[in-house]
């Protein structure tokens, strides 16, 4: 998680960036948007990576809905990207979604929340299949 966080304010500065070349009024909006929901993506991203490893599930849970805003984050720079046919915007759009990818698969594969679920004491043990 804490590896996607410099995507998502890559994205959230190529956003401003394009809003400081000058944009449409109704596209401006929707600039806006990416701008805050991937900054706040990266934000929580980076935030929550720690707490996880506790493996409290509240915070588990959270970094869950974390990974699901960088999602929407990335594809609503990749939307904007395409709108104002920005190829920036689009390259940063699309770096910020596979790390959305990424976090999502691994924060909601069956090890992990098996991990997750576990006793601190015996996480390691249970980590470990026996056949």
């Amino acid at each position: 998680m804490f590896v996607a966080a410099p995507f998502f304010a890559h994205l959230a500065y190529t956003a401003w960036d394009r809003l400081a070349a000058g944009v449409p009024g109704p596209v401006a909006t929707g600039l806006w948007t990416v701008l805050v929901g991937s900054a706040a993506a990266g934000a929580a991203m980076a935030g929550l990576a720690a707490p996880v490893l506790r493996a409290v599930p509240l915070l588990w849970r959270m970094s869950q809905a974390g990974a699901l805003l960088g999602m929407a984050a990335a594809l609503s720079g990749l939307h904007r990207a395409a709108q104002i046919a920005s190829t920036p915007l689009m390259v940063a759009g699309a770096l910020a979604a596979l790390a959305a990818i990424l976090v999502n698969v691994a924060l909601w594969t069956t090890v992990v929340r098996r991990w997750c679920s576990a006793d601190p004491a015996d996480s390691a043990g249970r980590l470990v299949q026996e056949d």
